[in-house]
């Protein structure tokens, strides 16, 4: 097993309404990045993180499971978390030691009451968030509609960074708004990718939508958006570094677009996560000092031991 410091570590929780498909994500999470050689299943039985009893015949996650995978030379840990009322307390927890959440969202049903409640534990820990849309293969599936839920109850800051290529049942890739890619994927499940130019029947929305992120992304830096009143743009790497540290400072909330259970986006995700998320290094963790007093701690190994218990 390859040692990782700490600059190397993305820790995230993955958090949301019961039923939006947490688990199934992070199964072919960790099927696309190797860390295991089978495409577990909720309804099979076979995910990693449900792997009680109870919850794989209730095929609910009732208590938090951790995991772990590689990506681009980093180590990402994986919470994955109950999304049902009763149990909310183990998604609130994990978000202490992680340095963002992944609330997964249905992209039928949008925002719903467990949601509200796993945004607001995000809230108060002041954590970023980054959203996964999340089942778009399903009937009355759509971006539009549930991006509109999630601007009226979390706030008009939730921004694509990925729009959608088909539409419910024909639900295939994603166009990367950012490096205006486009992403297509088998359909058999095994994830595998395809990389191509962006197709024109969507050409026209992805810039739009790209418009419409690079001038969010402006609006949360006061350097950027006098470089956007100046030149009508951002540069490619204006946008990237802009887009990170407003995230990390929690002023946007970046959306990606997926199908958990037909493995289509893991991979964008996964380079979402190691891009945006910063390290224990970058993101100081809060505590006592000796005196009982507020400190922070910052991660490395010239320190003494800290240890969060969760």
């Amino acid at each position: 097993m390859r040692v990782f410091d700490a600059a190397g570590i993305r820790n995230v929780a993955l958090v949301g309404h019961s039923g939006s498909g947490k688990t199934q994500l992070a199964s072919a999470l960790l099927f696309d990045a190797g860390a295991v050689n089978r495409f577990g299943k909720v309804d099979e039985g076979t995910t990693v993180t449900d792997y009680d009893d109870e919850a794989i015949a209730r095929k609910h996650t009732l208590s938090a499971s951790l995991a772990w995978f590689e990506w681009n030379k980093h180590k990402v840990n994986l919470i994955d978390t109950p999304g049902m009322g009763n149990f909310l307390a183990d998604a609130q927890a994990p978000l202490r030691v992680s340095e963002a959440a992944v609330v997964v969202v249905d992209a039928v049903a949008g925002v719903q009451v467990s949601t509200e409640k796993v945004w607001s534990y995000a809230d108060e820990a002041q954590l970023p968030r980054l959203i996964v849309l999340n089942r778009l293969d399903r009937e009355r599936a759509s971006l539009d509609r549930t991006l509109e839920s999630m601007r009226a109850v979390l706030g008009r800051n939730c921004i694509p960074i990925q729009l959608p290529i088909g539409h419910e049942k024909d639900f295939k890739g994603v166009v990367d708004l950012v490096g205006l890619k486009a992403y297509t994927f088998a359909t058999d499940g095994s994830g595998k990718m395809t990389e191509a130019p962006v197709p024109d029947a969507v050409a026209g929305d992805a810039n739009a939508a790209r418009d419409a992120l690079i001038e969010m992304v402006a609006e949360a830096d006061d350097a950027l958006m006098e470089k956007f009143f100046e030149a009508g743009t951002l540069t490619q790497d204006e946008l990237t570094a802009g887009l990170t540290r407003a995230f990390r400072a929690a002023k946007l909330f970046p959306v990606v677009c997926t199908s958990s259970l037909h493995n289509i986006g893991m991979q964008p995700l996964a380079d979402a996560i190691v891009t945006y998320v910063a390290s224990p290094v970058d993101r100081p963790f809060p505590g006592l000092d000796a005196a009982g007093n507020a400190a922070t701690r910052t991660a490395t190994d010239r320190a003494p031991l800290g240890l969060w218990i969760w």
